[in-house]
């Protein structure tokens, strides 16, 4: 099938806390499901724990090297959570606007998380924890982890200062979409995350749907998690299937000429 072929190539990018090489995939199958559809899909690769300015220096390595291998002039970009910090990042101060076609965001925390200023004030629990994560992705590929500056990006004010570094460029297509997560239904990865996040109410699990709204907002998936998102659980009580929201996704951007 090639419904899903769209005019440039389609790079998936990763959020906090996971790598896209890892044994356990972050996207859930839907790089593979897209390329069965014809699409041309890549992964980014960047690291799981690093800032946003040095994961987006390694995403203009990884699109230098994607724009090589296809001789594609531009690539559309669909990014999860702080993947799309990144994103933007990579695009409005490294220079790629003119390479990039589009931006999707899903679930990203665009104006920040009040609780991440909160954990961010937990000084030994962010101590303790940083040692930790850092030193679980060092072992498994990170090049240069760093958990509070990941954390501290995050927080409102640092948001408020990244959008004002970080304007969108005329010459790329934003869309975003978030999600919600109900009141039925919760898992335990569900409640932690809400509680873990609870300054923000109502979130996906770590998310609230007005930070995630940027450029042209699609809307919110009702029911849906951070994970459920990008394919990491089925939630069908809430009618959602990743495979089909992406193959939707890569259609809408072929037949807007991306």
């Amino acid at each position: 099938m090639t419904d899903c072929r769209t005019r440039y190539p389609i790079l998936l990018i990763h959020g906090l806390n996971c790598r896209d090489d890892w044994i356990f995939s972050y996207w859930g199958g839907v790089s593979e499901i897209l390329a069965n559809h014809g699409a041309q899909v890549f992964l980014s690769g960047q690291d799981a724990w690093g800032s946003v300015p040095g994961n987006a220096e390694a995403l203009l390595r990884r699109c230098e090297e994607i724009l090589l291998q296809t001789g594609s002039g531009r690539l559309n970009l669909v990014a999860h959570s702080k993947g799309g910090l990144e994103a933007r990042f990579l695009i409005s101060s490294l220079g790629f606007a003119g390479r990039a076609a589009s931006l999707t965001t899903i679930c990203t925390p665009h104006r920040g998380s009040r609780a991440a200023a909160e954990w961010m004030g937990r000084e030994r629990v962010c101590r303790l924890a940083g040692q930790a994560m850092e030193n679980f992705w060092r072992a498994r590929g990170d090049r240069n982890p760093d958990f509070r500056a990941a954390l501290a990006a995050l927080t409102p004010e640092a948001m408020a200062q990244f959008n004002r570094e970080n304007p969108d460029s005329p010459q790329v297509y934003y869309q975003s979409w978030a999600a919600r997560l109900d009141e039925a239904g919760w898992d335990l990865m569900d409640r932690l995350q809400l509680w873990l996040t609870r300054a923000d109410a109502p979130t996906d699990g770590l998310v609230s749907p007005d930070s995630a709204a940027w450029g042209v907002f699609r809307g919110t998936l009702e029911g849906v998690s951070h994970q459920d998102s990008v394919g990491g659980r089925r939630r069908e009580r809430a009618g959602f299937d990743a495979g089909e929201f992406y193959i939707r996704l890569a259609r809408e951007l072929a037949e807007m000429g991306f």
